[in-house]
């Protein structure tokens, strides 16, 4: 058990009853001595030892007192370089300490920035897909219509072609607007989250029908900022890409909500099971960027992130922002 902090005034108060304690025992140890007498006792009693040299062993007492005195002081002494080492060391670690959280708050701070800077170029991408591609393709499209229409008039051979050029217009349009949805949430300004988060799996879905999805959205969207709202939105896509990648699961579990707890403490959960291979508590994330991305966009909203094996099998990812 640690002894407790004493502060500058209560040690020179103890040290001072202590000093009186050995006073008090000294002056009492003379009177018993000279009531009693001792001394003589002592001699009379040592007379009987000659032999032994019994008398003389007041002497082996007095230099064992004295050396446990120089014992007591050495040892003191080296108690007290010893604090000092460990003072010393300690205000280092503190000063690291510092160092780290603050090298932590810059490092989060960055990713934040990082982030942001990466949602800002996707926007772009996606307007210039929308706005570029988009439209371009629609008029090869249109056009290709119109000259199949004359081409029956013209050149059957060159239906087919016209055909071809229709066709591949399509299919680039279709990529395109696959590509706007992973590179912008749609209608997650307008509609929402609960609605952009069902759009996702149903999207999702059309490409790996094979999963069985069960689906609980309980979602207040007037309390979700858009900040959170994206952060939820790349949360899911990134864990339904790990999971198509590396669970080998067939089952998926989403539970996502919000929570009033109270007028000014609100938050929003997202829970992610599936029924896959699991992975090794041992090794964590591994070399998961994904997953440290997620991680690090949770912690930049004060949230909380947590990945763990799901009982019988399987993996759990489980996050929770404050509204």
């Amino acid at each position: 058990m640690m002894s407790p902090k004493l502060s500058p005034a209560d040690r020179s108060n103890r040290g001072k009853t202590d000093l009186v304690v050995i006073i008090g025992a000294s002056l009492f140890t003379y009177f018993v001595a000279g009531y009693f007498d001792l001394a003589e006792r002592w001699i009379n009693w040592a007379a009987l030892g000659e032999f032994y040299q019994l008398d003389e062993i007041i002497f082996v007492l007095l230099v064992f007192s004295a050396g446990l005195m120089w014992f007591g002081r050495r040892r003191y002494i080296e108690l007290q370089e010893t604090l000092k080492r460990n003072l010393e060391i300690k205000t280092k670690l503190e000063v690291q300490n510092a160092d780290n959280a603050k090298l932590l708050l810059q490092n989060r701070a960055l990713i934040k920035h990082i982030t942001q800077v990466r949602e800002a170029e996707r926007n772009h991408l996606a307007s210039e897909l929308h706005d570029v591609f988009g439209q371009y393709l629609a008029a090869i499209d249109v056009n290709a219509s119109v000259a199949i229409k004359y081409s029956t008039v013209i050149d059957p051979k060159l239906q087919s072609i016209l055909k071809t050029i229709q066709d591949s217009a399509s299919f680039l349009r279709n990529v395109t607007r696959s590509q706007l949805r992973s590179l912008k949430p749609p209608g997650l300004e307008t509609v929402g989250l609960s609605a952009a988060i069902e759009d996702l799996i149903s999207q999702w879905q059309m490409s790996f029908p094979d999963y069985e999805i069960n689906i609980a959205i309980e979602v207040d969207d007037q309390l979700v900022d858009y900040d959170t709202a994206l952060t939820i939105y790349r949360c899911m896509q990134e864990a339904l890409t790990n999971i198509t990648r590396h669970a080998e699961a067939s089952i998926i579990h989403i539970d996502l909500c919000t929570q009033n707890k109270s007028a000014q403490c609100n938050d929003i959960s997202l829970t992610i099971r599936d029924n896959g291979i699991g992975f090794d508590p041992n090794e964590g994330m591994g070399k998961g960027l994904g997953l440290i991305g997620i991680r690090e966009r949770i912690h930049a909203l004060n949230g909380q992130f947590n990945l763990h094996p799901a009982d019988p099998r399987g993996t759990v990812l489980a996050l929770h922002i404050p509204l």
